[in-house]
């Protein structure tokens, strides 16, 4: 009876514990099944997100210094192009030498904060580029193996030899930047590369892959780096759109795959107010009409709206594709976030460098000698010997117009100033 009294009760404890396990599997396995659904059932989209500069810098000129290094000149030529592309303004070298030659001064391949900002001060906000390629090479192989084969006829498998002929590019370069609007130097980056490409035949060795087309695959895989140190640059993500029939989403979605991006949003808003309003709605309409909305606010780039509406669509009916949603979103806010400081920060450098242009305008207009100084100077009976001697020492700026020289003549200037002045003027 006693053995009965214990039995009882852990039967019925292991048959509640399954029930629990059942259920689990079954809210499981209906939460995994309604996932698949809504994946295999809806569309995706294309989004950008953009990233800043790597280099946090914001330039409209570039200038390179000496490039060294096998296939230099030919980096070079394509770092060039590719910034003449995204509107970035090059100086050529041959202009850059000339610059810096009418102020005496001579560019090596090493430049300190000093030297910048004597450079900054004559080519104005830009970033001066030094390329140094330390590896650029070709390397070609004859390889051979054993690869398995299946008779279907015999049903009988067999080994033939597979020849390759393998052409590999080898590139190692460092760039330098030094950013000219602030005298900032920057660490010299190492960026490495070794493309590959390989013919196959069964008979004998076949032809090498072109050297060259290797090459050109190594030179944009360098390009690509550089560029996004420099510019802006996209990283496209996929993200899903529902379409239901129910609630009017299917319209919205046919709106955003015409291009009308502001219908699209319109549509999206009155899709979730009716689901709001209609009684006996399922969650999981509610919850694609609000992430709808907040793809149509992503879209428009107001992330902080689009995650509201997405944590909304996550406690409704939550899953891997309104997660992603939020994790992208966030990434793009935190990437637009970099920009607008990069953004500022070059608003400000660039405001900086008009009052220092501002100012040093006014001081030369200051110290800069005119008509009214040398009437002021005669007016206060200063000897003509010094004002001559002031004339020689300073910058000039006269009117010698006939009107000017009868003002200056009455005035009492002294006719050796006055021919001083009008020598000056030439």
């Amino acid at each position: 009876m006693n053995q009965n009294f214990l039995f009882l009760p852990q039967k019925k404890i292991l048959g509640n514990q399954m029930i629990m396990i059942l259920l689990l599997i079954t809210f499981i396995y209906s939460n995994c099944d309604a996932q698949f659904w809504d994946e295999v059932s809806n569309p995706k989209i294309d989004l950008n997100l953009t990233h800043p500069p790597e280099l946090g810098l914001k330039i409209n000129k570039i200038a390179f210094g000496p490039a060294t290094g096998n296939c230099a000149d030919q980096i070079v030529s394509a770092l060039i192009s590719d910034f003449t592309n995204n509107k970035i303004d090059v100086i050529d070298r041959e202009h850059l030498s000339s610059l810096l030659a009418e102020h005496n001064f001579t560019l090596s391949g090493y430049v300190d904060q000093s030297s910048a900002a004597t450079i900054g001060k004559i080519l104005g906000p830009s970033a001066l580029v030094f390329v140094k390629i330390q590896r650029c090479a070709t390397q070609q192989d004859k390889l051979h193996n054993q690869e398995k084969q299946h008779d279907s006829k015999t049903n009988q498998d067999y080994y033939v030899t597979a020849y390759f002929s393998r052409t590999k590019v080898f590139l190692k370069a460092s760039i330098q930047t030094v950013d000219l609007a602030t005298g900032r130097i920057f660490s010299a980056q190492t960026l490495d590369y070794s493309p590959e490409q390989s013919n196959k035949s069964y008979n004998t060795y076949p032809e090498f892959p072109s050297e060259f087309d290797i090459q050109d695959v190594a030179f944009r895989m360098f390009v690509t780096d550089v560029h996004r140190m420099f510019l802006p640059w996209t990283e496209m993500t996929q993200l899903y759109y529902f379409d239901d029939k129910i609630g009017g989403l299917k319209q919205a979605f046919a709106a955003l795959k015409a291009g009308d991006l502001d219908q699209a949003f319109d549509l999206s808003q009155q899709n979730l107010e009716t689901c709001k309003k209609t009684e006996g709605i399922k969650d999981k309409v509610l919850a694609h009409a609000n992430y709808n909305m907040g793809m149509s606010y992503m879209i428009r780039n107001d992330y902080d709206k689009a995650i509201e509406y997405f944590r909304e669509s996550a406690r409704l009916r939550p899953g891997d594709i309104v997660n992603k949603a939020i994790s992208d979103c966030s990434r793009a806010k935190e990437l637009m976030i970099a920009m607008q400081k990069i953004d500022e920060r070059a608003s400000f450098e660039a405001n900086k460098n008009q009052a220092e242009v501002e100012q040093k305008a006014k001081e030369e207009t200051a110290s800069t000698l005119t008509n009214a100084n040398i009437i002021e100077l005669t007016q206060k009976k200063f000897p003509n010997s010094l004002i001559i001697k002031k004339i020689k020492n300073s910058k000039c700026k006269f009117d010698t117009s006939t009107d000017a020289l009868i003002v200056l003549t009455n005035a009492g200037v002294n006719e050796d100033v006055i021919s001083l002045m009008i020598e000056t003027n030439k």
